[in-house]
């Protein structure tokens, strides 16, 4: 290690304006990359693509279409009747509009509410006319049994008929009270055409003016009516993106007499997700900027204090073009990593610079000063630097995709910032110091850290028992605690709440009682011995309509169920068979036959429309309790599907390895250390305030009755990676300082007072990058920032309150082998 860094101190001597010039070029070459970054918000990032549920749900997508847009369609509030919307110049621009929507070949289905009542009046149609013959057959039946009944008592013919007579009479008295009315309402509505204003209000309401209830689906009441456009299954975000936009643009190009028309659905909300995920990208690097240069202003204490920041972005313009050209994409998480490794790149730059400038400083030759820094400082910060890509490559633990990705980009990122700003800030310091005509003078910083810094180590050093004895209790209250804090799992939570789209999505939820759906995925698995033919044989529509009836009726949170079964059922009346469903295929619309059975009858789908506002984990258990409550026929499988399950899954996997990685990450970083100092005692020390840190950090959170969200549950190797840092750096100045001969407290004394201002800079411009995810405009990420900046400031303190009376004792009192007096061997 010493000979790669007295190499490297030679070449920045020898050769400065080189190897700027090399950096900056290579930075050049690697920027290209940026312009091949992909922004990516799909199913693959949530969840493994070779999991069952993204299997089932590629599955489902692929046979029955993507997820739903909704166009809600509402009469003004003081004219509250929908009717308005079927006069003929709407009925015109609605055929217009579907047949538009259908040409594009975007969509899998489209379902107006014309289409809904040219099937409700089919539907009125075939009633009255088989309501009277099916009443002729309940009379007969009816007849018959009573007859029998009563020759079973031994009654005479006439009591026998009479019993008929009695009989019939009650069916029809029942059908009358059923049907009667409807029936008078047909006569007096005309004619039978949606032409006829009277005869569509008699299909839209039943005999006490309200929405017929197999209609309220589509028409949530008298004010409102939906179209529901199924986009083409399995789309890219870029391509269900331009769907959902286009759809905007067609409605938006029809006006429909004394109707307003508003475009909403889960998948204009990725959209509107997706485009301001590339508008936060930059205000957040503005942010970082802006707040990283008034850290380094106000504490960092060197000429050209704010030199670290341009160092560091040419640095991250590198490292994002490296990830362009290795198909990193960018994803609500990796898109945060930009303020991460600004801050991290400037904690980096501003020890190098520090260290240069003190050795400079104190030699007055800048050669000498180079030399100095890189031999003291170089071991421990390279050590630093790869215990924290230890710690970012911890992710790949991670389930989800997207988490394994944001290792990969801190990993790579950070190893590129170190190596870009450690080599521009040696070459420009080195430069500007070697030209540099008249004595040299120490620069002071608008806040005096180091009074603060020495202050707070004098008051430790010495007092090891009471301050350990204290750590522990935190680091185990903060373990307990930390099991106790909630996981926010609502989705709308995770974007902006100011959101237009976000509110029209709850605007329609409250009109409709749903925005979101459960799907369910019904298949026939022929390698089953005895496996049904298809999934409308008698058996499986038996079951499919039961199934159905009793989850709604077990489950308010179910607002309604669509599927071949139902569909059947609405259409012909009377329970499904396999002759009702040959039937309803053949008359129901094409859209609305392919949303619900697959065109060889083997495979179907169950939707049940869901209230909105439930978290995923409250989704979660209705998912469990309907899947529990299956029991299809042999041969016949059941899966969940579609955006809701895909959700749970990527929550649960978010939370699968939380603690796993966090004690995997302490792990990696102690072998790290270890390799590099070559004593265990040295690399476990550094490891302590940072488990303090976190520990007391999740009191905080759990006092302050803060909640974590999904991306929260990995900030645990984050906070060991960069709080490791600051740590190995005081710890390595205070064996330096013991290696000059200073009894252990006036080291640790000096120590905290030369590397204090620049660990505690380094720190404050690490929390800014993580507080700047604040700015992003995204509550998941604004969680994620600012207990994740809790974590690092906390890290920050315990360093500086833990470790010093810890190495001063076991320096004085020869513990742990007599780490201090060997080291200085």
């Amino acid at each position: 290690m010493e000979r790669a860094v007295r190499w490297f101190s030679l070449a920045v001597r020898r050769y400065p304006a080189a190897i700027a010039a090399g950096t900056m070029i290579v930075c050049g070459v690697l920027a290209f990359g940026v312009t091949r970054l992909e922004f990516q918000t799909g199913q693959d990032t949530l969840i493994d693509p070779s999991s069952g549920v993204a299997q089932d749900s590629e599955r489902f997508q692929r046979q029955f279409g993507g997820d739903y847009l909704l166009v809600l369609f509402e009469t003004p509030s003081d004219d509250p009747s929908i009717l308005q919307l079927f006069t003929p110049q709407n009925q015109e621009r609605l055929r217009q509009l579907e047949e538009e929507l259908r040409a594009s070949g975007d969509y899998h289905s489209v379902i107006t509410p014309l289409l809904i009542l040219e099937l409700a009046t089919t539907q009125v149609e075939t009633r009255m006319r088989e309501e009277p013959l099916r009443l002729a057959r309940a009379q007969d039946e009816a007849a018959a049994a009573a007859r029998a009944d009563a020759a079973a008592r031994g009654e005479d013919e006439d009591q026998q008929e009479a019993a008929a007579e009695a009989a019939r009479q009650r069916v029809a008295d029942e059908f009358r009270e059923r049907f009667g009315a409807d029936a008078r309402r047909f006569a007096e509505a005309g004619e039978a055409s949606l032409d006829n204003p009277a005869f569509v209000e008699f299909v839209l309401l039943d005999a006490d003016g309200e929405i017929r209830r197999e209609l309220s689906g589509v028409f949530p009441d008298k004010r409102h009516a939906l179209m529901i456009a199924r986009p083409q299954g399995n789309l890219s975000i870029d391509e269900g993106s331009a769907v959902a936009a286009d759809l905007v643009e067609r409605v938006g190009g029809y006006e429909f007499d004394g109707v307003t028309a508003l475009v909403s659905g889960p998948a204009l909300l990725i959209k509107t997700i997706n485009d301001q995920m590339r508008e936060s990208l930059v205000i957040m690097a503005v942010f970082a900027v802006v707040i990283m240069s008034a850290v380094l202003f106000l504490v960092f204490r060197a000429r050209w204090r704010l030199l670290s920041l341009p160092a560091v972005l040419v640095g991250c313009v590198a490292a994002f073009g490296l990830m362009g050209f290795a198909g990193i994409p960018l994803t609500m998480v990796t898109i945060s990593g930009l303020p991460i490794l600004i801050g991290l790149g400037v904690d980096f730059a501003v020890q190098v610079h520090s260290r240069i400038e003190e050795e400079t400083f104190a030699t007055e030759s800048a050669e000498a000063g180079v030399e100095r820094a890189s031999l003291a400082l170089g071991p421990a910060l390279f050590a630093a630097a790869v215990a924290a890509c230890a710690g970012f490559l911890v992710l790949h633990l991670s389930e989800v995709p997207m988490i394994r990705d944001f290792g990969s980009m801190l990993a790579v990122g950070a190893a590129i910032v170190f190596v870009v700003g450690t080599l521009l800030i040696a070459c420009v310091v080195f430069l500007r110091e070697r030209t540099r005509i008249g004595p040299r003078e120490e620069v002071t910083s608008r806040v005096q850290v180091e009074r603060l810094v020495g202050g707070l180590t004098a008051r430790t050093v010495g007092r090891l028992v009471p301050i350990a004895l204290i750590a522990a209790l935190i680091a185990v209250a903060g373990l307990y605690a930390g099991r106790q804090i909630g996981t926010e799992s609502d989705p709308e939570r995770f974007v902006p709440q100011d959101s237009e789209v976000l509110k029209d999505l709850r605007y329609v939820r409250d009109v409709t009682g749903s925005t979101s759906e459960l799907n369910l995925l019904i298949e026939i698995d022929a390698s089953v011995d005895g496996a049904p033919e298809t999934v409308i044989d008698d058996d499986v529509l038996a079951w499919m309509i039961g199934y159905e009836d009793t989850l709604l009726r077990e489950h308010p949170e179910l607002r309604r169920s669509s599927s071949i079964a139902s569909l059947t059922r609405s259409l012909t009346g009377g329970e499904p068979t396999r002759a009702a469903a040959e039937q309803a295929i053949e008359a129901a619309p094409e859209g609305l036959v392919d949303s619900v059975v697959s065109d060889d009858l083997r495979v179907a789908s169950i939707t049940f429309a869901i209230s909105g506002g439930d978290s995923l984990n409250e989704r979660k258990r209705l998912n469990e309790a309907i899947l529990a409550a299956a029991e299809p026929p042999a041969g016949v499988t059941v899966a969940p599907a579609g955006i809701a399950v895909v959700g749970i899954a990527s929550v649960d996997a978010l939370n699968a390895n939380r603690d796993l990685m966090s004690f995997v990450a302490l792990i990696a970083i102690f072998v790290v250390l270890l390799l590099f100092f070559r004593h265990p005692v040295k690399a476990v020390a550094p490891l302590l305030p940072v488990v303090l840190a976190l520990g007391a950090s999740a009191m905080i959170i759990y006092v302050s009755g803060m909640e974590y969200s999904p991306l929260t549950s990995i900030s645990g190797p984050l906070i060991i990676a960069m709080g490791t840092e600051f740590s190995v750096l005081l710890m390595a100045r205070y064996f330096e300082e013991r290696s000059h001969g200073l009894d252990a407290r006036a080291a640790m004394s000096r120590a905290s007072l030369r590397i204090g201002r620049a660990i505690t800079a380094s720190g404050l411009t690490v929390m800014g990058g993580f507080v700047v995810l604040a700015f992003s405009g995204f509550p998941l990420l604004d969680n994620f920032g600012r207990v994740t900046a809790l974590n690092i400031g906390i890290s920050l303190v315990s360093t500086l309150v833990l470790l010093p009376p810890l190495l001063v004792w076991a320096d004085e009192e020869r513990g742990f082998m007599g780490v201090a007096a060997r080291a200085a061997e």
